[in-house]
């Protein structure tokens, strides 16, 4: 298992990044998103907003690309974890050399955190289209594998447990309304939901790593917590071995840096 994290180290917080996505702070969530995530507590908002995996919305994809070219940088794929180790596995590539080539890493504004986003071409197609088609359609992102979908994470104060919740997104490429599509179904073609916990770690390690990097008071332990970050996030898996068990031993070690910050499983959205 390799252990270098970049040939080139991470930018350090406040540094110059010629990868900087938009101003401080990118956009990780589409305006729909970050309304649903405002008021997550209103149940009859989240009932209005969100489709049941049981129920179904209508979508007929027609292959036009149309969604993999003119990325705006604001668009720009945030790539996971989850997303990094399945393209990876799937090229036969470690999860840094996926980075290294297909990806730029952007200091997060308010996380303070590494961010992973998908790299564009200059004509700002998606650096994975090729003839008209993505040649990683089968592991492509989360993000990419529900559209027109999104989905959100909201805590369960009453199952103690942390739930998606899908709701559809607005669309304007070539795509009709023709077919009626169960949500269940759409989840199912590319296994979406196999990967669910692992992603839940992803994002739980990157609250706990903000919130660390908060409490740091010199720019020298933030450098040092930046770099850690990157590692333990994007750099030390073993692509011979299944993605849940390594993150979540990540995810240990980065909590035992401070165990007094606590964590709010309510923030995971």
């Amino acid at each position: 298992m390799r252990h270098d994290i970049h040939k080139k180290p991470p930018s350090p917080p406040g540094g110059q990044s010629k990868s900087i996505v938009g101003a401080a702070t990118r956009r990780e969530w589409s305006e729909k998103h970050m309304a649903i995530k405002k008021n997550y507590k209103n149940k009859a908002s989240l009932d209005q907003n969100f489709i049941p995996k049981s129920g179904t919305f209508k979508f007929k994809c027609a292959e036009c690309g149309e969604c993999c070219r003119d990325i705006a940088p604001e668009d720009k794929v945030l790539m996971s974890t989850v997303d990094i180790y399945r393209i990876a596995k799937h090229l036969g590539m470690e999860m840094t050399d996926v980075i290294e080539k297909y990806c730029d890493m952007v200091p997060g504004g308010e996380s303070m955190i590494p961010l992973i986003v998908m790299r564009d071409h200059l004509d700002t197609t998606c650096t994975f289209l090729k003839k008209g088609k993505c040649s990683i359609h089968e592991v492509k992102p989360i993000a990419c594998s529900l559209h027109p979908l999104g989905r959100i994470d909201i805590f369960n104060e009453e199952t103690d447990q942390n739930e998606f919740h899908y709701y559809l997104n607005e669309f304007d490429c070539a795509a009709t309304r023709d077919e009626e599509v169960k949500v269940q179904d759409w989840l199912d073609r590319f296994g979406v939901e196999e990967y669910d916990d692992a992603f839940r770690l992803y994002k739980r390690m990157g609250s706990v790593c903000s919130k660390i990097m908060h409490a740091l008071k010199t720019d020298a332990e933030r450098r040092e917590m930046f770099g850690m970050t990157f590692f333990m996030m994007y750099a030390k898996y073993d692509m011979q071995q299944d993605l849940l068990p390594q993150i979540a031993q990540n995810l240990a070690f980065v909590q035992s840096i401070n165990p007094d910050i606590a964590f709010d499983k309510s923030k995971m959205a």
